[in-house]
């Protein structure tokens, strides 16, 4: 990852371990009380959560995803298969990574598939026959440790996305509405104590 596939994205500032040198542009994280936090190294962490980046590079990222930014070919290929719908979920199709939405998205279907039900719960799933990649679509994928939360968003139709990066574990749902906000899509509206400063 670090030799080869970071490097061929042009993502410079991903790390699984922040060196040294770039130690100040960490951010601080804080948990639910207020208090500082870092990632925790726990078992396939690096795999799992542990890779950390700058919004300049996810802006790149979702660049690529969306074609604007261009890669060796093989490697564009690659990331169009993991857009690539291959089980739908209630209102989700899930990809090899990221999730799928029918777009225009409701926002209920977002929250509910990016609720903590779908990602711990067990769930009836069926194979799509012929998966291949669609356009009109919203693309997806939060993420989030005790004292940081993240939502990437896409709209490929549209040539348009979207990085939310906190310091703070915010609800899913504040993150979401934050994206379809600054996507034009409306909700931004979050209860009291839930949105981002």
């Amino acid at each position: 990852m670090r030799k080869i596939l970071l490097p061929k994205l042009g993502l410079h500032d991903t790390y699984l371990a922040v060196p040294d040198r770039h130690a100040s542009r960490y951010a601080q994280g804080y948990d639910k009380s207020g208090q500082p936090i870092r990632l925790s190294p726990g078992a396939l962490a690096d795999e799992a959560y542990g890779i950390k980046s700058t919004s300049a590079d996810l802006i790149r990222f979702v660049g690529i995803n969306l074609g604007e930014v261009a890669v060796e070919p093989a490697l564009a290929q690659a990331l169009t298969q993991t857009r690539i719908g291959q089980y739908r979920v209630g209102p989700m199709t899930q990809a090899m990574v990221w999730e799928r939405y029918a777009y225009p998205v409701a926002l209920a279907d977002l929250l509910a598939g990016n609720s903590a039900d779908m990602a711990l719960g067990t769930h009836e799933a069926d194979p799509l026959e012929s998966p291949k990649e669609a356009p009109e679509v919203w693309v997806n994928k939060t993420g989030s440790t005790n004292g940081f939360g993240a939502y990437v968003a896409m709209i490929p139709s549209r040539q348009s996305g979207v990085v939310v990066l906190a310091n703070r574990n915010y609800p899913a749902e504040a993150r979401i509405r934050l994206a379809l906000g600054a996507l034009g899509e409306s909700p931004l509206a979050v209860s009291p104590g839930t949105a981002p400063h």
